[in-house]
């Protein structure tokens, strides 16, 4: 396959402003009236859309997009809703009128439909080319006619072939009429005619991206790409999804392949712009809540006990193959959580503002407030019972005050400081200003650091009266961070700091004009469930963990090239990554992982990018051989190095010293009962087998300390193997109960130094684990800011398939490992020797 290059998938930081004035056009002419047509109109997002597609164009324009986005959208919903129009003549009477504003063939029809498609049109032509206002009537009509063909054959019962489906949904998925408004003002007819079969890919890779969003959904009456193809193949609906997603790889093949042969128009390439539509299209697609489906299920019945292994692998390598974006990324969303929605509600509240929604974000804490634990429990009572508060900062957290700081190391007393100014902004808490952080020491400090600290420093400020304890330089900064949002949903992706940030700068600022543009992300990002996510990408690590695994798999590894394409293009000027696509701020974590997955790929197409990764990391590496996450004047985090010794070790003698300082600091970092300080994870077999894998990659580095690598591995070993539970599974800790990530992190270093015995009763545990969708579900261990847990649920999909994969390996030369043949047993541990293998997939958890 192609690996053309991945689009930087840049959003105008103007979409806020087109977002609202579409909604405000649909409004005045009619087209959602209802408050909850408004809200759900809203939650689509066609501001957001117009600045994917179009992020150098302009306010006004990016507004037109918005409107006719939102236009489309409202005419094409009414086929699809209940109780819309049903029937081939009913579409006739709403389409035909319509047709025939933009044919100029005049209509009297009085619908809200046609008085804003008169107005929209009228705007659009301004400036244009006759031949462009033809094209445009034509490819609208040609619309018309498809739906009101498609409307048919539902009426028949007609299943059409995929050659005809393919055909008939090219149009009316709506992109060229779209296209043809983004691209009007450099449109020429010769133009048009080199780009005619980017249009149809263009087309085709977005509504085959729509139809695998609304697979899962199994409307009655509706027919998409997955049904076909089902249907034709005679094949389950799991099976024909992953299919679509092949063909869906092939188109954006032929669209690179198209693209090479457009000509270039004057200064800009036709091919570069709709390739910028459609990176953008498809990206809205991930964001916008009108596609939130779950995906189809994977599996049609349980396969023979003797294929349980590879059965359970297939299953979840067609759910994986679904997860990844037609630009080569692993977008998935995160979960809700509590910090993030109490923060939100509390913002609203301060601005007066969006009561529905406000009811909504309550609702969602009420929800969750019998099972939380006791933070959330802390968070939500000072939201919405604020008389609950003990009068004094340390009463409120005193009960949290071991935990909070065991887990935040050296930066405790900053977490504290962060968690009562939190306390404060959601119910009031008294702060003593003793406990207000100090100017920052060194300007050193990573984005969410500096944000947090600015915005922690005015929250005391303000409420221990004493405003001018933070500089009037300070204040400025903080509202600039805050406005360099990069086009993103949420600042520096995380909602955490992002909302710290905004309730601060309302504090001080009321009605600050960005805060506005700020609160129109927010509710674009909420999840379903009407809560706040933490973060609202994690793409870019999420994507080079998952490239390691599929490599491992002949079925994943065709998508690996456009993986590795998305990967490089977001190196950073640094020589870094990102967790996520748009972010500023690098880490050793993402870098690693990066690294590791080009290396593998093809080390020579991507030395260049390896080369200054390992710069960077070099760069990153302390006295004592430790890194750190964000900055190099951080404290070295174990998963961190662990990650380094990964990254580096294949980069040659250059790197040796580095390798082995690293080493040795691992080493000496491992606690006598085999464990390892958890840093950005609650699991310690995640840390356990990023620790176990960077020791087995330090063997081959020469002057290695062979023995104490043996020592280690041994006792790390040892200490999954006694923590095992009955159940054949692990917990977080000894003490919790079993779950499909934290046993699948263990399995590969059990399977690798433990006894066959032990194995073979985790494998029997990961597989009774899997849903009937493929998929692994279990509680997060990622956490961030520590020692919040947040939750991707596809983690625990790569590292149950790692797991699995290494399995499916082992049974070809040795004894099944299926099911256990009971209860796991105490049994005296010896220190197990190492078994020769090859790692297939590094470990451990993001750092956020």
């Amino acid at each position: 396959m192609s690996d053309g290059p991945a689009v930087r998938r840049a959003c105008s930081p103007w979409w806020p402003t087109a977002e609202r004035a579409a909604v405000a056009w649909a409004r005045r002419w009619g087209l959602a009236v209802e408050d909850f047509e408004v809200r759900r109109l809203a939650r689509m997002g066609h501001g957001r859309m117009a600045g994917r597609v179009a992020p150098g164009a302009s306010p006004g324009e990016l507004e037109l997009l918005a409107c006719w986005g939102a236009f489309i959208t409202l005419v094409d919903d009414g086929f699809d809703r209940p109780g819309g129009v049903s029937s081939a003549s009913e579409t006739r009477s709403v389409l035909d009128p319509l047709v025939a504003v933009v044919t100029g063939a005049g209509t009297g029809a009085r619908t809200p439909a046609v008085a804003a498609l008169r107005d929209l049109w009228q705007r659009t032509m301004v400036g244009t080319e006759p031949a462009w206002c033809a094209r445009f009537a034509a490819a609208y009509a040609s619309f018309a006619e498809a739906t009101f063909q498609e409307l048919r054959w539902r009426e028949e019962g007609h299943m059409p072939s995929s050659e005809e489906y393919v055909r008939l949904r090219r149009l009316t998925i709506t992109v060229e009429p779209l296209l043809l408004v983004a691209e009007r003002s450099s449109w020429t007819p010769a133009g048009a005619k080199d780009a005619e079969a980017l249009y149809a890919a263009c087309a085709d890779v977005v509504a085959w991206t729509n139809d695998l969003f609304d697979a899962g959904s199994e409307r009655p009456g509706q027919i998409g790409l997955v049904d076909v193809l089902a249907r034709e193949r005679g094949v389950g609906r799991g099976e024909a999804a992953a299919a679509a997603r092949a063909m869906l790889e092939e188109r954006l093949d032929e669209f690179e392949t198209a693209a090479a042969r457009v000509p270039a128009a004057g200064s800009r390439s036709r091919a570069g712009l709709i390739r910028t539509f459609l990176d953008g299209t498809v990206a809205w697609q991930y964001e916008t809540q009108r596609y939130r489906a779950t995906l189809p299920s994977q599996r049609g019945g349980r396969e023979p006990r003797a294929d349980r292994v590879e059965a359970a692998i297939g299953a979840l390598e067609r759910r994986l193959v679904l997860a990844v974006a037609p630009g080569g990324d692993l977008p998935d969303r995160c979960a809700s959580r509590v910090l993030e929605t109490s923060l939100f509600l509390a913002l609203l509240r301060a601005r007066g503002s969006h009561g529905h929604e406000q009811r909504q974000l309550t609702r969602y804490l009420e929800e969750r407030r019998p099972d939380a634990d006791p933070l959330d429990a802390l968070l939500i009572d000072a939201c919405l019972r604020p008389h609950t508060l003990p009068t004094d900062a340390a009463g409120a957290t005193r009960p949290l005050a071991g935990g909070l700081s065991q887990a935040t190391g050296s930066r405790g007393r900053f977490k504290r400081s962060v968690l009562h100014a939190v306390l404060h902004l959601l119910g009031g808490l008294r702060l003593d200003a003793a406990d207000a952080p100090p100017p920052a020491a060194t300007p050193a400090l990573s984005t969410f650091t500096l944000l947090n600290q600015l915005a922690v420093r005015a929250v005391y400020a303000q409420a221990t009266g004493y405003p001018h304890a933070l500089s009037t330089r300070e204040r400025f900064q903080l509202s600039d961070l805050l406005a360099d949002a990069g086009g993103r949903l949420l600042w520096e992706a995380s909602a955490s700091t992002h909302l710290l940030g905004l309730n601060t700068l309302q504090s001080f600022r009321p009605g600050h004009p960005l805060i506005d543009d700020a609160v129109t992300g927010l509710l674009f990002a909420r999840d379903a469930d009407g809560g706040v996510p933490f973060l609202d990408s994690q793409d870019m690590w999420n994507t080079a963990l998952g490239d390691l695994v599929f490599l491992s798999r002949p079925a994943l590894r065709p998508y690996t090239a456009r993986m590795g394409a998305f990967v490089a293009a977001h190196q950073a000027s640094d020589g870094g990554w990102p967790f996520a696509s748009g972010v500023r701020q690098t880490d050793v974590d993402t870098t690693c992982r990066a690294m590791e997955f080009l290396q593998a790929l093809d080390p020579h197409r991507y030395r260049h990018h390896l080369q200054r990764g390992a710069a960077y990391l070099a760069a990153m590496a302390g006295p004592d051989g430790g890194f750190p996450t964000w900055m190099e004047s951080d404290r070295a985090d174990l998963d961190m190095t662990a990650g380094a010794v990964l990254a580096l070790a294949p980069h040659g003698p250059d790197h040796h010293r580095l390798v082995t300082t690293a080493t040795r600091f691992i080493l000496d970092a491992q606690h006598p009962d085999g464990t390892f300080t958890p840093g950005w994870t609650v699991s310690e077999s995640s840390v356990i087998l990023r620790a176990v894998d960077a020791l087995d990659a330090a063997r081959a580095v020469p002057a290695a300390d062979l023995a104490g690598i043996e020592a280690a591995t041994a006792r790390a070993a040892a200490r999954l193997i006694a923590a095992q539970q009955p159940d054949g599974g692990w917990g977080h800790t000894p003490d919790s109960a079993s779950d499909a990530l934290s046993t699948a992190q263990a399995l590969p270093v059990v399977a690798r130094y433990g006894p066959p015995h032990a194995t073979t009763a985790a494998t029997a545990y990961l597989l009774a684990g899997q849903s009937e969708d493929g998929s692994f579900p279990s509680p997060p261990d990622q956490v961030g800011p520590r020692p919040l847990p947040f939750d991707y649920p596809v983690i625990s999909d790569l590292f149950a398939l790692a797991a699995l994969d290494r399995i499916s390996r082992l049974r070809r030369t040795g004894p099944d490992l299926y099911d256990a043949p009971g209860p796991v047993q105490p049994v005296p541990v010896e220190p197990p020797q190492p078994r020769p293998s090859t790692r297939v997939v590094p470990s451990g958890t993001s750092a956020r």
